[in-house]
């Protein structure tokens, strides 16, 4: 039996706490918890977990690069609507990259937030 019951908070590290607080709200459909401030935003997903963002002194990202020389993410969501928030992010400018169909495990793609933190967005396992 794991110890572990569940992840609670995603920290992730921004430069400008309202502009991506505003980037996660309009794109993702977070929900604010609490007030922005200078230092951090509070932002929360309909199933409880949370996403703060921290204010850092310099742009830094989640991301790394694997044994093969690919940039990855440290974070993977599941959304609903897969094909629609592809559209719209598209179409609003979002820096995202093509679809994918991942052989049997979903649809992905990729979007960058207005620090470059590298966000997978999943469909979910197929039916």
């Amino acid at each position: 039996m794991s110890i572990v019951k569940e992840i609670n908070c995603i920290y992730i590290p921004t430069t400008d706490t309202e502009e991506s607080a505003k980037w996660y709200m309009n794109n993702l459909g977070l929900e604010l918890m609490r007030p922005v401030d200078e230092n951090q935003a509070q932002l929360r997903i309909p199933s409880g977990q949370a996403f703060f963002l921290i204010k850092t002194p310099t742009r830094t990202t989640l991301n790394y690069i694997q044994n093969e020389g690919i940039e990855q993410s440290a974070l993977t969501l599941e959304v609903n609507d897969f094909h629609g928030l592809y559209s719209r992010m598209k179409n609003s400018g979002v820096k995202i990259s093509e679809d994918s169909d991942n052989e049997g495990c979903g649809l992905n793609f990729n979007a960058y937030d207005p620090d470059g933190n590298k966000l997978d967005i999943w469909s979910g396992w197929p039916k």
